[in-house]
């Protein structure tokens, strides 16, 4: 089990949702699935989407059968509300070679109900140190409430890309839009190249073709993640690292008739107080850009921060709350979901203090909220204590009802024991 890997800010999208504005003095933590690490999967991770049921969809890193890498390749699980609670079934179990292994990112439907996500491994090619480099996959349900696994593009590690970290988004038209943390044109970075921003159309045939938008160049970002649309259909998104200071950008990618896709640069981030590496990706609200970023600020432990457009076309960078990396958590996650009022919600990812017995690091659920004279306050909604508890939680999404969802890396009652880990992971709902 690479629980690493959780530590690291995944490249999903959260489903944004607003919600009406609730009292939310000790919400109540409840875990909804525990996973047993065996076929039904272990370390969930990314995000959760649902639908219109109110049913949630989501990946395992690993567990799941028929996979000859230790740990299991992962899998896509739904949790179906039932009379009495919740149950899980299971949509797919991934092997390695051809379809795919780790998924760690969120999932997307389409209209006709079909489910799209990336894993980070596995595929067709031999590629990427023998463990092959990632696909992008379709779910389809059948008959018998089976679901058919097509894979819609497998990665090469060359000009493709590597690596797709960050789930994908789909245009009105079905096609789709993402992100790979390395591969491209450029070797500027590493070897491997220093990622790209692909779209995936569908052809006649039933099968997908790919064009790469934008091959990074360290100068202008390196290894992307999540990306968002605005209403005009540019894209959006972040870098990990690279840009003028090393320490990550936030960019734009537009249509230009004739020209391809255009990227222009909104901020670098000098990794200082105003944050350094950038992680998941970004939240619109109106015409501003929300996100965190798990490093820099002025305790070093990660930030909020706010991207506003400005009249002559630049983008102003503010910095809404800087982590202390104590009682208020460490390393945040974004992308953010808002309320009505304009409150931000989100989650400290943690850190291997976790596993020492600093609870501090095993992080939590906060809201933020906007103060008089442009201020806001932080508030942790639920600590997650580690050890025989739950730890390391990603972005949590809204039923639009004031209840919150998301997904631990560990914990639970699973026997998930091997490096490091204490339980398999959960499947967690926050209640005002």
């Amino acid at each position: 089990m690479r629980w690493k890997s959780y530590l690291r800010p995944t490249a999903t999208l959260a489903m944004a949702l607003l919600w009406a504005p609730g009292a939310w003095a000790g919400p109540r933590y409840k875990v909804l699935y525990n996973f047993k690490g065996g076929n039904d999967g272990a370390g969930p991770a990314g995000g959760l989407i649902s639908d219109a049921s109110g049913n949630l969809y989501g990946t395992t890193a690993t567990g799941g059968v028929n996979c000859s890498q230790t740990g299991g390749c992962g899998t896509v699980f739904e949790l179906r509300r039932v009379r009495n609670g919740w149950e899980e079934e299971l949509l797919y179990r991934f092997r390695g070679n051809p379809d795919g292994a780790h998924p760690h990112a969120n999932l997307a439907f389409d209209k006709k109900g079909n489910l799209y996500g990336v894993t980070e491994d596995g595929g067709g090619e031999a590629n990427c140190s023998g463990s092959g480099c990632g696909v992008v996959f379709e779910l389809t349900p059948s008959a018998g409430a089976k679901w058919k696994e097509t894979i819609a593009h497998s990665f090469t590690g060359g000009n493709d890309g590597q690596v797709p970290a960050a789930g994908v988004i789909l245009d009105a038209t079905g096609n789709m839009y993402g992100t790979t943390l390395n591969g491209g044109g450029s070797m500027n970075c590493t070897p491997n190249g220093c990622g790209t921003v692909f779209e995936l159309t569908s052809q006649a045939d039933g099968n997908w073709h790919e064009t790469i938008l934008h091959s990074f160049s360290a100068t202008d970002g390196a290894s992307p993640n999540g990306l968002i649309f605005d209403n005009a259909g540019n894209l959006y998104g972040l870098t990990y690292i690279g840009g003028t200071y090393g320490a990550g950008a936030a960019f734009e990618l537009s249509p230009s008739f004739g020209r391809g896709w255009i990227e222009s640069v909104l901020y670098n981030f000098e990794g200082g107080s105003d944050g350094a590496g950038p992680g998941n990706g970004l939240t619109f609200r109106g015409r501003n850009l929300f996100g965190a970023t798990p490093n820099g600020g002025d305790a070093g432990w990660g930030t909020i921060f706010e991207l506003k457009p400005g009249s002559g076309g630049g983008w102003t960078h503010t910095v809404l709350y800087s982590f202390t990396g104590v009682k208020d958590g460490r390393y945040p996650f974004s992308p953010f979901v808002f309320d009505k009022s304009g409150n931000l919600y989100g989650t400290t990812g943690g850190d291997v203090s976790c596993l020492h017995g600093n609870r501090w690091g095993c992080g939590n659920v906060f809201e933020l909220k906007p103060q008089s004279g442009g201020q806001w306050k932080l508030q942790v909604l639920h600590n997650f204590p580690g050890g025989k508890g739950d730890s390391y939680p990603f972005q949590v999404m809204s039923d639009g009802r004031n209840n919150l969802y998301g997904v631990a890396g560990e914990g639970g009652t699973g026997k998930c024991q091997g490096g490091g880990w204490a339980g398999c992971g959960v499947v967690f709902e926050l209640t005002p």
